[in-house]
Order: C-alpha cells, then structure tokens, then sequence
C-alpha cells in the first residue's frame, strides 16, 4: 500500500481551480510562454530606451533580456532594514519596479517609462501607474507555461508564432510524474514512480527557456488561470504563512503582514553564516525552500546588498500545504537550532 509523501516544496505539479469561473487579475493580460518571454515582448517595443534601472536583489532571468537587447542595466540598491529598503533610481530611460514576494509597499516612483514585474504582487494589490506589468504564473501553481504581460493603455503586444521546441511537454511529462511519485501512484508501466527522475525533466525544460522568444503560452494554461481558484491560494497562503512568522519574528525580512498581502514565500534571514547547513538540513528531513537568488554575473554588490543574498532563506507557504505541514516545517528549523549548540 503506497501513502502520500510528506514532501514539503520543491516543484509544483497541480493547479487549483474553481468550478464556476471567478474574477482574476488576468482579464486584460497577453500570455507568453513564461515571465522572460513576456519581457523580451515588452523590450522589443521600447524604441530609444538604452538603460534600465531595476533593483539589485533579482534574478538573472530578470536582467538577461535588457543585456541581450544591448540595454544598460543600472542597479539601485535594496537591502533589509526596518523591512526592505528600496533605494529607487529614477535616472535611467526605464524604471523597473517589484514587491517582493506578496509583501506590498506601496512603492512607487514618478517616471515616464514604469516596468512592474508583479509576479510576486499578482495576488495581492494592483497598480496603474506602469507602462507595462508583466510576471510569470508559474511561480505560483503547476501551470505548463503562464507567462503574462498587460500595458497601461491597454495596446497589445506581438506575440512570436513557432513552436517551443518541447518545453510544455517537458513540464507536462516532470509534473505528471512528480504527481505519481507525491501520490504513490503507479507509471504507465504499472511501476511505482519511486526517485525524482522528473527533477531531471524540469531541468530540461528551463534549459530551453534560456534563449526562447516571445512565443505564446499553451492554451490549456490561458484557460486555466482564468479559472483559479484565487480566493483559495491566498486563503491557505496567508494562514500558512502566518505560522512561520509568529514562530521566527526575529529573523523575518518583512516582518508584517498586510491585509492585501498573499505570500509567495515567507522570506528570513538566517545568522551566523548558517544559511546553507540549514537548507541542506531541511533537504535532508523532506522540506525544500529555496534561495532567491544566486548572485548573476551582471551584480557587483556592497556589504549591504550582499546579506539578502548571503543569508535569505524562503520557507514554503503554498496552497499544498495545510497547518501541520508548517508546524514540522517550525519543529525541524528550531531542531537544527538545537542540534547546532
């Protein structure tokens, strides 16, 4: 008899959905594969635009299409203080912005040329001061593709036609098999789906993701945001969430949570240089929380920027998950606690 695994994070294999059709933030969006996509679709319209200013803690991904399309990218710092500060430049030709992982702000800056990547904000507060708004779905549910950009004043973007040479049916192939590994179901083949062989299948997919252009999402993916169950996903989020952060205040990067506010992760900082033997810790009790981000080749950081790099952990708070899978997520970081004195 197989019994569901008590995995906790990692990647996503199934999308939560509604049976009646509900309000999403997507009613105005254009789909593209993925968040990159959506942005090379955004900078092949900037006509005259030679630099960029986006903030320091980012991912590669972010930065690489501005550098292949021969943008200058200026980095403006963000680093923790009483929260997260931003220390927004106005100075180049655009101005990309970001709330970072569902913790809003309120940020906002006068600019002619406002870029917001909402992929952490898209469940928790909407802006209409951007030229462009652009994320990926994909960080928050098991979608194939779902990258999705909408403009200010509502003009379209062009959408590249192709094929994306496999992706989708790479990450349909790893999530369907993570399905049956999470599940304990049986293979095609009638055999127990025992390793993580589907890790390898995502891997694939993002290697394809590195150099694809504009190309449109799957269809099967359009339809299914517009059917999310978005009430559910911030519900469960935010009850999740708050568990973690009554039980590590001390070490919380956004230290409150708004009442717009829908968590992707619960983000903290972890002392003493002990970040990485604690992820591994976690890896080895079944709980994966990832870092965001590796440093890019395009970073040169200070002493204050390095930290949220050097020491930020993200604990998993996603709809997956109910309340005893937070509390073992608690008991096992205050047991390395232990096991580290």
């Amino acid at each position: 008899m197989w019994e569901r695994k008590s995995e906790v994070g990692s990647e996503y294999w199934d999308v939560p959905v509604c049976d009646v059709s509900r309000a999403t933030p997507f009613s105005a969006a254009q789909w593209y594969l993925s968040g990159r996509s959506a942005l090379r679709a955004i900078i092949g319209e900037l006509g005259g635009i030679r630099s960029v200013a986006m903030p320091t803690w980012c991912c590669d991904s972010m930065v690489k299409p501005f550098a292949d399309a021969g943008i200058k990218v200026r980095f403006y710092p963000v680093y923790p203080g009483d929260g997260l500060v931003q220390e927004v430049d106005t100075g180049a030709d655009a101005l990309l912005l970001m709330d970072y992982f569902g913790y809003t702000g309120g940020l906002t800056a006068q600019h002619p040329c406002v870029i917001r990547d909402v992929t952490h904000s898209i469940f928790s507060h909407s802006y209409d001061d951007a030229a462009y708004c652009f994320g990926s779905l994909r960080k928050w549910c098991g979608l194939w593709t779902g990258g999705y950009v909408w403009t200010g004043d509502g003009h379209k973007l062009p959408v590249e036609q192709g094929h994306d040479n496999g992706y989708a049916l790479l990450r349909e192939r790893a999530m369907q098999l993570k399905s049956y590994y999470i599940n304990g179901r049986l293979d095609a083949d009638g055999r127990p789906v025992e390793d993580k062989s589907y890790l390898h299948l995502f891997e694939e997919a993002e290697e394809l993701l590195e150099n694809a252009g504009a190309l449109p999402a799957a269809v099967r993916d359009v339809e299914l945001a517009h059917r999310l169950d978005v009430g559910f996903i911030q519900t469960r989020r935010r009850e999740n969430a708050a568990i973690l952060m009554e039980a590590f205040p001390e070490q919380l990067v956004f230290p409150r949570l708004g009442e717009e506010d829908c968590p992707l992760f619960v983000p903290i900082l972890v002392p003493g240089g002990k970040r990485d033997a604690l992820r591994r810790y976690l890896i080895e009790n079944d709980i994966f929380c990832p870092v965001h981000w590796p440093v890019s080749r395009y970073h040169r950081l200070d002493a204050r920027e390095r930290v949220l790099y050097d020491s930020g952990l993200s604990l998993v708070c996603d709809q997956r998950y109910n309340r005893n899978d937070m509390y073992r997520l608690v008991e096992t970081v205050k047991r390395f606690w232990k096991e580290e004195r």
